[in-house]
């Protein structure tokens, strides 16, 4: 897998948020209102999985670009400061998901991530008015904030990196969580993830606080 550093001197950060495009677009588009929101937005990583590189992606203005993953560090006021991954897609080979998330959580170590935190959609056939938002982690105090809050257990399983990178991380000794909140699916959910990002505002306020 391609990497390309972009920065290296950026220090630590309180948490890694995975949020890569999947069912409703939740993770990405959650990444992104994060990102919008920031008051510092410093570029560190790219990574290129191999499965990814069979296109490349032209911009309105004519420019050429290959798809990637992207790890930047964003200043949130009242919460801290986090690594936001992003990104064109997840890789669609199994072995490229899996050294994707090995790079991931070698970089959460480096910088002293406290907790990994996937998000994503939960897909249901018919959503309310107020979506639920659910949570499983490795950290029986996350878990406890996250009830707190109104979150429900999440069982089952979680595919893709949303779930990957938490699972993984948690057994490099690293607190982990995945945060999904409901949707159908269709299509870009932007209430869904707007759910998800004022609802993780409110876990981090809490679990980094007491951290």
């Amino acid at each position: 897998m391609l990497k390309k550093i972009l920065n290296n001197r950026i220090g630590t950060a309180d948490c890694m948020m995975i949020c890569l495009p999947g069912i409703g677009l939740v993770g990405s588009l959650t990444g992104e209102l994060l990102t919008e929101s920031a008051s510092e937005n410093t570029p560190v990583l790219e990574f290129y999985p191999e499965s990814l590189l069979y296109v490349s992606v032209a911009s309105k203005e004519g420019l050429i670009a290959l798809p990637k993953i992207s790890v930047n560090k964003v200043r949130l006021i009242e919460i801290g400061d986090l690594l936001i991954v992003r990104g064109t897609s997840q890789p669609t080979v199994q072995i490229n998901q899996y050294e994707l998330a090995e790079n991931l959580v070698e970089t959460a170590e480096k910088h002293g991530v406290k907790i990994v935190i996937g998000v994503g959609g939960y897909a249901i056939p018919h959503v309310g008015d107020k979506r639920k938002v659910y949570l499983s982690s490795s950290d029986w105090r996350a878990s406890m904030i996250g009830a707190s809050l109104g979150f429900l257990p999440l069982r089952g399983t979680v595919v893709g990196a949303a779930g990957l990178v938490p699972g993984l991380a948690s057994l490099h000794g690293l607190n982990s969580a995945c945060i999904l909140v409901e949707t159908k699916g269709e299509g870009a959910d932007l209430t869904a993830a707007q759910t998800a990002y004022s609802n993780i505002k409110n876990f981090l306020k809490k679990y980094l606080k007491e951290a």
